[in-house]
């Protein structure tokens, strides 16, 4: 008797192809010979569970999103920082790969956002996690000054749109790197951010 056949695990397994496909090659690459190629399954297999590349591309970057939601979700989640300008350095660090798959998550974000330049669906769903963020950040950052954390003229909402223009910079530095790159700029840059972002 055959074996029931998990339709979300083998929609999750194309879209992986897919994602393995973008962060080595681009998006441009992503076809659905290629995916089919890329996650060892016949044309037709892929077909039955995507019946387009938009589809698919569109099923991806959802799968890209809950990614990057679950690593803004992390942000503040261990709270043993000691200070606050810590807190802000382990967040910001949180953004820079330590390893191969991390590098591919940040190539991946990176194509993503520049295929929301023509895709409106993608750039309303990025700029919802945005204002997501901006919003947890804010409130953080409120919080922060109520403490006398952060200096008394800074205005939290600016600083949270500028804590997620930092992290933008960062993504798209990263993706540019080979895998090993020891990211000593980046990591400089995060030293440059914190101490800006606590100057009085």
């Amino acid at each position: 008797m055959p074996r029931p056949v998990d339709r979300d695990a083998r929609r999750q397994a194309v879209a992986g192809a897919l994602l393995r496909i973008a962060a080595r090659d681009g998006l441009s690459a992503v076809s659905m010979r290629t995916v089919a190629d890329e996650a060892g399954m016949s044309l037709g297999a892929v077909q039955r569970y995507f019946a387009s590349k938009d589809e698919l591309l569109r099923f991806a970057f959802d799968v890209a999103v809950a990614g990057f939601r679950a690593r803004l979700d992390a942000i503040g989640a261990d709270r043993a920082a000691p200070t606050f300008a810590e807190a802000l350095r382990q967040a910001l660090l949180a953004f820079l790969p330590t390893d191969e798959e991390g590098l591919a998550e940040a190539r991946i974000w990176v194509a993503f956002c520049a295929e929301a330049a023509v895709r409106p669906e993608f750039a309303r769903a990025i700029e919802e996690l945005d204002a997501e963020a901006r919003d947890r950040l804010g409130a953080a950052l409120t919080a922060a000054r109520a403490a006398g954390h952060l200096p008394e003229g800074r205005d939290p909402a600016a600083t949270a749109e500028l804590f997620l223009v930092i992290i933008d910079g960062l993504l798209w530095s990263v993706a540019r790197q080979p895998p090993g790159a020891p990211l000593t700029t980046q990591r400089a840059a995060v030293e440059a951010a914190v101490a800006a972002l606590t100057a009085p």
